[in-house]
């Protein structure tokens, strides 16, 4: 092999290296980004549960509530205690 035909495929190794290496790092801070939008996004998910979690537990108890007085008011008329019938 000849010097100039060595310094050609050095020169082409190092510039393959280089595009290669500036390839992966692109790739890298475009997965960080990803990975943070995703991240945001699980933490409003998670966020957005804990209230809906919330609501259907006051929705629970404002059931038991009114299953409650319904079953107050059906004993009432049972024994006679109120005027609807």
């Amino acid at each position: 092999m000849t010097e100039l035909k060595m310094r050609r495929l050095v020169a082409a190794a190092s510039s393959t290296a280089v595009v290669v290496a500036v390839a992966l790092v692109v790739i890298w801070v475009i997965q960080l980004v990803v990975m943070g939008v995703k991240r945001a996004e699980v933490d409003r998910l998670q966020g957005e549960i804990a209230r809906l979690e919330e609501e259907r537990d006051d929705l629970e108890d404002e059931i038991d509530l009114w299953l409650q007085n319904w079953k107050i008011e059906e004993r009432a008329r049972q024994l006679g205690m109120t005027d609807a019938e």
